[in-house]
């Protein structure tokens, strides 16, 4: 086999392995935010057992909210190192002109929810689960 199919079944590989999440990039995630000052509002794995992803819902109040840009960038890391797809969190502000509250959700991996269209219209089906706060 010459070096040039190796190395693309290499990377096939590794895209394959990076589809799922690992313990340690859940475990990364939640030292996060046991540092974080957040309120975990919901917590969803999508994937079922073989979990591909996962959503938080934060919030933060009163002095916290200045530190939700330190999840942000923990976020971004967290992908450049894992991998994923990034898609822009969704930032809710109550409060003009000083934020009072913030919530924000952040997407970890794949988050493909049940029923998605997927490249060439395959739909995506799976179990997800949930936990609320």
């Amino acid at each position: 086999m010459n070096i040039d199919k190796q190395r693309g079944s290499e990377k096939l590989l590794a895209a394959w392995k990076a589809r799922q999440l690992t313990e340690e990039s859940v475990r990364e995630i939640a030292q996060a935010m046991d540092k974080s000052p957040a309120r975990i509002e919901e917590a969803t794995v999508y994937g079922g057992a073989n979990a591909t992803g996962m959503r938080l819902s934060l919030s933060y109040a009163g002095d916290d909210v200045p530190m939700c840009g330190n999840d942000l960038l923990f976020w971004l890391k967290w992908h450049r190192v894992h991998g994923g797809e990034v898609k822009p969190p969704r930032i809710l502000i109550d409060g003009t002109p000083w934020p009072d509250l913030i919530r924000m959700q952040l997407d970890f991996g794949h988050v493909v929810q049940p029923g998605n269209v997927l490249e060439g219209g395959i739909t995506q089906l799976g179990a997800r689960g949930a936990v609320g706060g």
